[in-house]
């Protein structure tokens, strides 16, 4: 059986669900489905749908012998401290895609994205912004209508989750830097043909017949909170039970992705105050700026 040799492995809200989708329909790539196995972050349990080695190389099981290119799009794998040095144990010849975001605006995208899931429960970022530490020493954290919808709280210390500079640095100090590949998310929406063509030549593929890239994983907000908490709010124990048989497992993403299509609307998050944007752009300046170093790319521009 063949196993995964390439990683899409973030950042969060910087484009990986486009990327994946643009990917899975090239006839030489297979990913896996679910998008978001989470196998190999092992600090992060509340997360992982597969925790057995069997289970998650039985999502690669209907791979044929065109499909060269194997891979999954597990975003936390670059803010997890584990999943790398996991990866790399597991296949140390394995590609790393990775795409970055001004950090400000991934961390807000973000906020609204576990808002969606039932992993967070305030009303505006800047009150969750100012929890994180009150969090860090397991207070305040989010109310759930059940115990397991909560889902990871390392997520909701959005301060950490965004310095994407410190997170660079591991994935270079763990694979060498070419088997890694950055995307910056302001390339991939101005020119999105080209980062494609990029990336299928960074794993050696032909490009194929796109032609077309719509718009993927926009704002959205769901408009039956019942039904998005039984698609979203399952026990986690009963989640991997599903994921251990391929029908089993094909018929809950089906569900979940027919639910998550009527139940949601596409809506334009509102705009940050000045000054706690401001609050923000001083928080990450450091970090952009060793993230700046480390692609040889000025970045600044995204905190000064």
């Amino acid at each position: 059986m063949k196993k995964t040799n390439f990683f899409i492995v973030g950042a969060p809200k910087s484009g990986t669900t486009a990327l994946s989708e643009y990917l899975r329909t090239h006839p030489q790539i297979f990913m896996s489905n679910p998008k978001e196995p989470q196998y190999f972050c092992t600090d992060m349990p509340w997360i992982r749908g597969f925790t057995q080695l069997e289970a998650y190389l039985n999502l690669y099981e209907d791979c044929n012998s065109v499909q060269v290119a194997i891979g999954e799009a597990s975003v936390t794998y670059l803010y997890s401290s584990e999943a790398l040095y996991n990866i790399h144990q597991f296949n140390k010849d394995a590609k790393i895609i990775v795409m970055v975001r001004n950090p400000v605006d991934m961390v807000y995208s973000l906020f609204s994205e576990l808002r969606y899931i039932f992993t967070e429960d305030q009303k505006s970022f800047e009150m969750a912004w100012n929890l994180q530490e009150t969090r860090k020493r397991g207070k305040n954290l989010p109310w759930a209508w059940f115990p397991w919808s909560c889902g990871e709280t390392k997520l909701l210390q959005y301060g950490q989750v965004g310095k994407l500079g410190k997170q660079i640095e591991r994935a270079y100090s763990i694979f060498h830097p070419e088997q890694v590949k950055v995307i910056i998310f302001d390339d991939f929406t101005t020119n999105t043909k080209k980062t494609y063509e990029d990336v299928l030549l960074f794993l050696g593929l032909d490009y194929g017949n796109r032609t077309e890239f719509p718009k993927i994983n926009e704002n959205k907000i769901y408009n039956i909170q019942s039904l998005q908490m039984l698609t979203r709010c399952l026990p986690r124990c009963l989640t991997r039970f599903f994921n251990r048989w391929k029908y089993l497992r094909n018929f809950k993403n089906l569900f979940e992705k027919q639910a998550n299509d009527l139940n949601h609307i596409k809506v334009q998050r509102p705009s940050l105050s000045d000054d706690f944007r401001k609050e923000l752009k001083v928080f990450f300046h450091n970090d952009v700026e060793k993230l700046s170093k480390l692609l040889n790319r000025d970045l600044t521009h995204w905190v000064s």
